[in-house]
């Protein structure tokens, strides 16, 4: 009796162990990651965008970052950065110095629970046109 008792236990705890990871199969957690970014920067204030993800917190606490790795420009050229959402901005302006290291900032409310994508543009109001790269997340915890 105490065999198969024990077998039954065994048992159980394998299924409950089983659901339980298939159940958090789904789940993203947020964390601090570097997702990469690169694009030109156009003429003048023209935007570019990088590819969405999706900013699970609702608090505006969860701050992005950004950190501008490369300019074409130069070293120690300003970028405008920010964080967008469909066709509305979510998070002031930031002017990030090429090679400063990453930088968080507070969004909107507005960012939360939606997809988010990082913007960029020229500082500064010039027909010059660069390539930027470096990394970036839509919610560091």
């Amino acid at each position: 009796m105490k065999e198969i008792f024990k077998k039954n236990i065994r048992i159980l705890a394998a299924a409950v162990l089983g659901l339980s990871l298939l159940a958090t199969s789904g789940v993203v957690f947020a964390s601090n990651d570097n997702h990469n970014f690169s694009f030109k920067i156009g003429s003048y204030y023209s935007n570019s965008f990088s590819a969405e993800r999706y900013r699970q917190t609702d608090s505006i606490d969860n701050k992005w970052k950004v950190n501008l790795a490369y300019s074409s420009e130069g070293a120690g050229t300003i970028t405008t950065f920010w964080i967008h959402k469909g066709s509305n901005r979510v998070s002031e302006y930031k002017s990030i110095t090429q090679g400063t290291g990453a930088h968080t900032y507070k969004p909107y409310s507005t960012a939360n629970k939606s997809y988010v994508k990082l913007g960029a543009e020229n500082n500064n109001y010039s027909s010059n046109t660069y390539s930027v790269s470096g990394y970036w997340d839509e919610e560091i915890w």
